[in-house]
């Protein structure tokens, strides 16, 4: 995964309009350095890393809340985050089914009928993608430049306000990650997954005027690949179910071998994922970001 670039200028003492405005110009300067490499085509490495940089690019829109007028662009950036998430999605499984065919070659017929059904609308995915984008640079990019031009605040970068976002943002993880434990479902896991996401990429925007300790921000990073893995999987194990039941004998007989593959890989990343947050609870590491952000 690619790093952010360091936002450079910032301490305690910054105001929040000038927090902001160096904040969000680094979130999208990150967009359109892999922004350019997309123009060069669809490869995983590049539409990974641009869903990324879109993700930490929202992440500053929601820190930055308090400055008003954000939530739109919030909804603008979201839209082309979902198509590149849409084009990731296969990526990742198209991947794993490649993997699988290159360690069961008796196999290859069958995975070779799994990949084509389930890249099938690959090409209506990266059309959208392509749209996405073209709108993303015509539209977004300018709505975002006039905001940045008119961002004041004299107010501290970590006033009340911003830290109390944070605070909520945490009660949310724990909240996600209480869910999770009742039922050790895909969903939650995708929730804990997701909420996760979100804090990690706000806390690092507060590093250069409130450091938050490097244990817990390599915590959240290991917690939420070990669920990133996890949701592969839960995807993975649904497609094949769906697939060892239905369509052609070839592709049925290639999803009943690779199930307990599947299921296997399944129940290791659960297993990673109850370590971590293990780690996470025996480290008191909520309290310590809470009193942080306090």
């Amino acid at each position: 995964m690619a790093k952010p670039t360091p936002i450079r200028g910032l301490g305690p003492d910054s105001s929040l309009g000038e927090a902001a405005r160096r904040s969000l110009a680094g979130r999208l300067a990150d967009v359109h350095t892999h922004e350019a490499r997309l123009q060069q085509g669809q490869d995983p490495e590049a539409v990974h890393d641009l869903r990324v940089a879109t993700r930490r690019l929202r992440a500053a829109l929601h820190v930055f809340r308090p400055l008003g007028r954000m939530k739109t662009l919030e909804r603008e950036v979201k839209c082309f985050q979902d198509a590149l998430g849409q084009v990731r999605d296969l990526h990742v499984q198209a991947d794993w089914l490649d993997t699988a065919a290159r360690r069961h070659p008796q196999l290859q017929p069958g995975i070779s009928a799994l990949r084509s059904t389930h890249l099938s609308d690959e090409e209506a995915r990266s059309q959208r993608l392509s749209f996405e984008a073209q709108r993303w640079s015509t539209c977004t990019v300018p709505l975002l430049h006039a905001r940045l031009k008119d961002l004041k605040d004299s107010h501290r970068f970590i006033s009340r306000p911003i830290r109390k976002q944070l605070r909520q943002r945490l009660r949310r993880v724990d909240k996600a990650m209480a869910h999770h434990a009742e039922t050790h479902d895909p969903a939650t896991a995708h929730t804990l997954r997701k909420e996760l996401k979100k804090l990690r990429y706000e806390i690092e925007l507060l590093q250069p005027a409130r450091p938050m300790p490097d244990t817990a921000l390599q915590v959240i990073e290991r917690l939420q690949d070990r669920l990133g893995s996890l949701h592969d999987a839960d995807v993975r194990l649904a497609l094949l179910e769906h697939d060892a039941t239905q369509g052609p004998l070839p592709e049925r007989q290639a999803a009943r071998t690779l199930l307990p593959l599947v299921r296997e890989e399944r129940d290791a990343n659960a297993t990673q994922v109850e370590h971590a947050l293990r780690h996470w609870r025996s480290d008191a590491l909520p309290q310590t970001l809470h009193d942080t952000l306090t």
